[in-house]
Formats: structure tokens, C-alpha cells, sequence
């Protein structure tokens, strides 16, 4: 099968490129070629090149508003060219790439299947609605974004959920050497309790409520350090970006927060943190920001929303906490300042409640078996 795949921007900015990036992977590996087309390159640039077949850079896959004549004849021109690629199928995760997508496969009559990793905004352009029918299936990452989706015509061509899962030989505990050096390379104490926050630095994942919490937490616990690690959202505007992250610079200048440029890869933080928190205000489709942690035998904390409960199952749904309460927020981190002590055990159960739950060979597996019937039954 020859799965051809579009993207916006191919590099680390949130988990809908991680995943897109690692299930493309996944599937070139299992002998299936992958095309890609894409707008903007990034830092996943050369792990595309590694094992894409060929690699189409375009200017956009939309019209845009302030270019409207020439930007078209810019689509129309690049769904052209991507037609000599030949797909048997084409595999997008962005609801806005639907129109080029499906506009592509009715050139080359390849069917379009959708992997759903957003929630749906509240306002979609006209001619993303009106692409919506004609996606012959879509893959939900969580039954909550399902949900959201319904009524907007893609459960025309049916809808299922496959969660997202992760490379459990990849996101493993650290040795107690690796963490402590992990430690010294930021300049923090090997006995501090470490509170993580890795994504996008905006109001929609509910930043400034853990910098507010955690600095409930520090002033009884003066040892505790909270990292803050990512950019900014590619699409944010830059003046609003700049006033909310200088918002909560001064929110946690009581208290040890320290500030990290987003980057490729975070596994070692993650390894030596105490306690993950994903305290989002949106509606989190299904966080790798949740699952990886949990892999890596570190217990995270995440407000009820999206797919989270879909995560955080059984015992785990303790550690779920309302969106925007930081009283709440602060309890929950407090009850795990001394885990490592009191609780020994509580990073390995983490672990298995999601390794084969959640492992990324069960979530391949069934992507294959959804994409190689759409495109049978395209052919």
C-alpha cells in the first residue's frame, strides 16, 4: 500500500506532529511506502527524510484570506503535482488539510482517511465543512473527540477509535545514576522534589494554573522545583504569546520555576521528574503528555477533560483534578511530594497500568487494518 501523508509543519510543536511522525514511521516500517507533503519544514525534518519515499514541499494547502487569487492557483497547482505520487491512499491528521486531501484523492480517486487528533473548534471555514463527507473513514484518538465531531458529516464514512499509543522500549525509567545527572545538568538538588509541565506555553493548557498551584506547594516545601519546558503554538499571535508567557514569569517569580525552549526531545526530563502535570483547560484529544510519564514509572497529574479520563483510568483517576481549581491542583501535587519514600512501588504500578494498555504496537496494528481496508476497498 502507498499511503501518501500531509502535513503543516514537521516538527516538534505538540503531539499531533509526534504522532503523525511515529505512526508514518511505524507504517513505512511494516513495508508500506509514505509520501509526504508538507508546508514548513522543522526539527522532525531529517526523521521524515529517513523513511519517507519522496518529500513535497508546497506553499499551503488552503487559500489565504489576505492572497486570495494567488494563493489558490497555488493549491490547485501543488494538488497537481502531488497527483503524480500515485497514492493508493491519503492519510492526513489536520481537519484543514481536508479540502487539498480530499481535492487530491478525487484527482488520483485515492480515498481519504483522517486521524483525528484535535477537537473540533468552534468555527470551521466552509470549505473545510463541506470536504468533511467525503473522508472515507475517520480514526479517533479518544471516544470524547469522537464525540465532539459527530453531526459534522465525517461519520459518513464511519468513525473509530484507536487510542494513541507509545514505543513502551523507548519511554522506560531512567536509572538512578542517568536521573541524578539529568539533575546536575540543570542545577538541581538531587534530593528536590521536581514538578514537570512540557507543551505549549498558552492559556489553553492552563500553564498559569500550575505555576499558581505549585507555588502554593513551595512555600512548605522550599525544596521543590517546577520545569517548565515548550514554545509557543505556531498559529498564536506572537504579541499575545509574549504578554501571557511574561504573565507567568511574574506569577512564579516568588517561587523556583525554570524556563525551557521547547525542544526534540524531553524523555530525560520526564525521567527525572517526580510528578508530571498536565493541567489543560482544553478539551486534550488523548496526551502523549500523559501516557509518556506514566511509561517512564512517573505518576502525572491532569485536569477531567478530553480523553484524559480515557487515560487516567481505575486507581489512576485519582490523579485527575478540575480544569482552572488550583486549590485542587495544589492537594493533589502535595500528596506526592514523598512518593519516592512513602510509596515506593508507585512508579512501577504507573508503568503497567499503560504498557500493553497503550503500547504502540497494539495502536499500529489496528491503523494497518483500518487503512489497508479503505484502500482495498477504494482500489
Amino acid at each position: 500500500m502507498r499511503l501518501l501523508t500531509v502535513a503543516n509543519h514537521i516538527g516538534a510543536r505538540g503531539g499531533l506532529e509526534r504522532t503523525q511522525l511515529t505512526m508514518s514511521r511505524s507504517l513505512a516500517a511494516r513495508g508500506h511506502g509514505v509520501d509526504l507533503v508538507y508546508v514548513t519544514p522543522g526539527d522532525f525534518t531529517e526523521d521524515w527524510r529517513a523513511f519517507a519515499s519522496r518529500m513535497v514541499q508546497i506553499d499551503g494547502t488552503l487559500p489565504r484570506a489576505r492572497q486570495p487569487l494567488g494563493s489558490s492557483l497555488g493549491v490547485v497547482e501543488a494538488a497537481a503535482q502531488v497527483r503524480r505520487l500515485r497514492p493508493d491512499l491519503i492519510y492526513v491528521f489536520r481537519p484543514l488539510d481536508i479540502p487539498f486531501a480530499v481535492s487530491v484523492g478525487a484527482l488520483c480517486r485515492a480515498p481519504v482517511v483522517l486521524h483525528l487528533c484535535l477537537p473540533k473548534p468552534a468555527r470551521l471555514p466552509v470549505v473545510v465543512r463541506r470536504s468533511l463527507r467525503h473522508v472515507a473513514l475517520t480514526l479517533s484518538v479518544s471516544r470524547d473527540t469522537a464525540d465532539l465531531w459527530r453531526h459534522t458529516g465525517l461519520e459518513r464514512g464511519g468513525m473509530e477509535v484507536i487510542h494513541t499509543g507509545i514505543d513502551m522500549n523507548h519511554y522506560v525509567p531512567s536509572s538512578a545514576d542517568d536521573r541524578l545527572a539529568a539533575r546536575d545538568a540543570l542545577g538541581i538538588e538531587p534530593s528536590a522534589f521536581v514538578v514537570l509541565f512540557a507543551g505549549r506555553i498558552a492559556s489553553v493548557k492552563g500553564v498559569d494554573v500550575l505555576v499558581r498551584a505549585f507555588c502554593e506547594v513551595a512555600a512548605d516545601e522550599p525544596a521543590a522545583s517546577l520545569i517548565v519546558v515548550g514554545g509557543s503554538s505556531l498559529s498564536a499571535d506572537p504579541d499575545d504569546a509574549k504578554r501571557y508567557a511574561g504573565g507567568l514569569r511574574a506569577l512564579g517569580a516568588s517561587c523556583d520555576v525554570r524556563w525551557l525552549d521547547a525542544r526534540k526531545d524531553v524523555l530525560p526530563l520526564i525521567q527525572m521528574a517526580d510528578v508530571v502535570v498536565a493541567p489543560s483547560r482544553w478539551a486534550e484529544p488523548f496526551s502523549r503528555s500523559v501516557i509518556e510519564p506514566l511509561a517512564c514509572g512517573v505518576p502525572v497529574i491532569a485536569t477531567r477533560v478530553g480523553g484524559n479520563p480515557e487515560i487516567l483510568t481505575g486507581w489512576l483517576a485519582d490523579y485527575l483534578v478540575p480544569p482552572d481549581d488550583v486549590p485542587a491542583l495544589a492537594k493533589r501535587i502535595r500528596s506526592l511530594v514523598s512518593w519516592r519514600s512513602s510509596d515506593p512501588d508507585l512508579g512501577s504500578r504507573c508503568r503497567a497500568a499503560v504498557v500493553e494498555r497503550l503500547s504502540l504496537d497494539r495502536e499500529v496494528e489496528a491503523v494497518e487494518a483500518a487503512l489497508t481496508a479503505v484502500a482495498a476497498a477504494g482500489r
